[in-house]
């Protein structure tokens, strides 16, 4: 039985977090905690308003979790096409690659 899938879980989390709209004395408007959160709450609304910014910013979509299962840090991808696959090529990448050239190298 499979479990729910990782947006259903975040839009979750968020739901109990919300943001709402905050004005600085620069009157400038920007996403904040609602007044109230505690705990938690406090942290998922801070990592939704960093989504917000990414998006804002046009990063959200080089925002990427390494394809290495043992690794999963989330990374910027920095490479010109954005389709890097790893953290770090100098580890995951390397590793990765040395998998499947031992594998394509085995006997038959």
């Amino acid at each position: 039985m499979a479990g729910p899938e990782p947006a259903e879980v975040l839009d979750e989390l968020f739901r109990r977090a919300p943001l709402t709209v905050a004005i600085d004395p620069a009157r400038r408007a920007r996403p904040a905690p609602l007044p109230g959160l505690s705990g938690v709450s406090v942290l998922v609304a801070e990592v939704g308003r960093s989504i917000l910014a990414a998006v804002a910013e046009g990063a959200w979509p080089r925002l990427k979790a390494c394809a290495a299962h043992e690794c999963r840090w989330v990374y910027y991808d920095r490479s010109p096409a954005g389709r890097s696959r790893w953290c770090t090529m100098s580890i995951c990448g390397s590793r990765a690659k040395m998998r499947a050239y031992r594998r394509r190298a085995r006997p038959a």
